[in-house]
This record gives structure tokens, C-alpha cells and sequence, in this order.
């Protein structure tokens, strides 16, 4: 693979246009019920979030870009979207009582109690997810700094998957491009 000496054409807007499509889609699959299931899949939705703003800003602004750069800009999406999400997370526990996710938690330990019947070798680890739902579904009381956490460790750990996926829109917009 030759390195590309591309310059980034993209301009400021579509800077933003991709930071904001990737961030609201982490959004959607992080706090949507039922959506959330997507991230169950070694963070599918986060990964997609990168893949669906590069290409979408790729081509609406009809740019080239490096694989280094679709990957700063996925990071970038990331980790805005972790941050808002961690902020829209709280929101919901505070005025709705609403903890994001737990409907997919019920539905993987539902399933993972189906698989367990009649498999004593497997109930230790399926009691351990039934105390993990418990767990989960517990009240939490967040301090200021404990929001503070959580938003940098989302956006860190969002940002280099969200980064990959976009790096992956390049590759399969550049593999298209051969083929054509």
C-alpha cells in the first residue's frame, strides 16, 4: 500500500458536518432503547458512526481524504458523540429515571437463560449476568465529577472506534473507485 500525499480540502463545515452526523448517531445507538443493542456487537453502532459521517462527508463535499485523516475526523465524531452521550445519559437518569441500555441487558441475559437450561456447566456465569442486571438496575446517585469521568473515558474509548470506521468508509470508497 503506497502512502498518499493528499491534502484535505475539507472545509470547516464539513469538519462539522461529519463531527455532528457521527456524534448523533452515537447517540442514538448509546440512549435509544433497543438501539443499544447494536453496541452489544463489539461496539457496532460507535464503529458505524465513523463509517456513515466519513462517507456521507466524503461524499456530500466531494473530498479525498487519507486514511490517517478519516480516522482523526471518526475520532474526533467520537469523541464528541461519547461526551454528548454521557450528557444525555444523565439527563435521562435524572428527570426519567430511564438508565439507557438496560432493556438490552435484560434481553442478552433472557437469552443467555434460554441457552442455559438443562447446562449446569453454564448457570455460575449466567447467575453472574442475572447479579450484573441487578446491578445495573440499581439507583445511582452521579456526583459532578463522576459525570466529568464518565464523559472523558466514553469520548477516549468512543473516539478510536468511531476513528476505525471511518478509516474503513476510505478504504471501501477507494476500493469502489478501483473497480470503476
Amino acid at each position: 500500500m503506497a502512502i498518499e500525499n493528499v491534502k484535505s480540502t475539507l472545509s470547516l463545515k464539513g469538519k462539522l458536518y461529519c463531527v455532528l452526523i457521527g456524534a448523533a448517531i452515537i447517540i442514538l445507538t448509546t440512549t435509544i432503547p433497543y438501539l443499544t443493542l447494536l453496541n452489544v456487537f463489539l461496539f457496532a453502532g460507535i464503529f458505524l458512526a465513523g463509517t456513515v459521517a466519513l462517507h456521507q462527508t466524503i461524499m456530500r463535499f466531494q473530498v479525498r481524504l487519507t486514511f490517517n485523516q478519516a480516522f482523526a475526523f471518526g475520532c474526533l465524531a467520537g469523541l464528541v458523540g461519547g461526551v454528548l452521550s454521557e450528557g444525555i445519559t444523565f439527563i435521562l437518569m435524572e428527570l426519567f429515571n430511564y438508565r439507557p441500555g438496560t432493556e438490552s441487558l435484560a434481553l442478552v441475559i433472557d437469552w443467555a437463560l434460554q441457552i442455559a437450561k438443562g447446562r449446569p456447566e453454564v448457570q455460575q456465569q449466567v447467575q453472574a449476568l442475572v447479579a450484573a442486571e441487578k446491578l445495573a438496575l440499581t439507583p445511582v446517585k452521579l456526583s459532578f465529577v463522576d459525570i466529568l469521568m464518565n464523559m472523558v473515558f466514553s469520548g477516549a474509548f468512543y473516539a478510536p472506534i468511531t476513528g476505525l470506521g471511518g478509516a474503513f468508509a476510505v478504504l471501501r470508497l477507494k476500493r469502489k473507485a478501483a473497480k470503476e
